[in-house]
């Protein structure tokens, strides 16, 4: 599958340049992350009948990210695909989604989500502290005034996804419940 070079300079952009200032510049930034990560994302051929049905993004918990991730992706397509935001409770089921923005941190409510997510081939994707290295795909945090991502691609590769190694190219790789695998340059 081949990736608009465009895009992927759009998020060197982002990553390199965007600084966290206000609350809501934050929450606009990590949105714009969690479009261009459906980007570079393959899921598993059975996880859509066809190739223009709807990829089904799910917000979990409340607050001004999720807020903005469900503004900016409703209007949104990847490739041929329609975004489709849900707004799910903790605990309703996974059912017919392709990713999933978790904007709070509770561990115990986190390690439910993780494991539907697992076992439904779901890109997890949050902004608590230490999301990827708990168990969730993606985990966006604040560095340094600059929005940065970590990457579990073990948990990655239990939701039989694949990710694309520019993506990998631009985030930190960590194991859960370990170190930092690789750093970004």
């Amino acid at each position: 599958m081949r990736w608009p070079v465009a895009v992927l300079f759009v998020l060197l952009a982002i990553a390199g340049r965007v600084q966290a200032q206000a609350p809501a510049d934050e929450a606009q930034v990590k949105a714009a992350f969690v479009y261009n990560f459906l980007k570079f994302v393959e899921w598993p051929e059975n996880s859509a009948r066809r190739a223009d049905d709807p990829l089904v993004v799910a917000i979990i918990g409340e607050g001004s990210t999720a807020d903005a991730v469900a503004a900016f992706l409703v209007t949104k397509r990847v490739g041929e695909r329609p975004v489709v935001v849900r707004h799910l409770a903790w605990d309703q089921p996974l059912v017919g989604v392709q990713a999933a923005f978790v904007s709070e941190g509770d561990v115990k409510k986190l390690r439910r989500v993780f494991d539907a997510a697992a076992a439904a081939a779901v890109l997890s994707i949050g902004e608590s502290n230490a999301f990827a290295s708990r168990g969730g795909v993606i985990g966006l945090l604040v560095e340094e005034r600059k929005v940065r991502f970590d990457i579990d691609t073990d948990a990655a590769e239990a939701a039989h996804l694949r990710i694309s190694s520019k993506l990998l190219a631009l985030g930190r790789v960590v194991r859960a419940n370990k170190s930092v695998v690789s750093e970004t340059p």
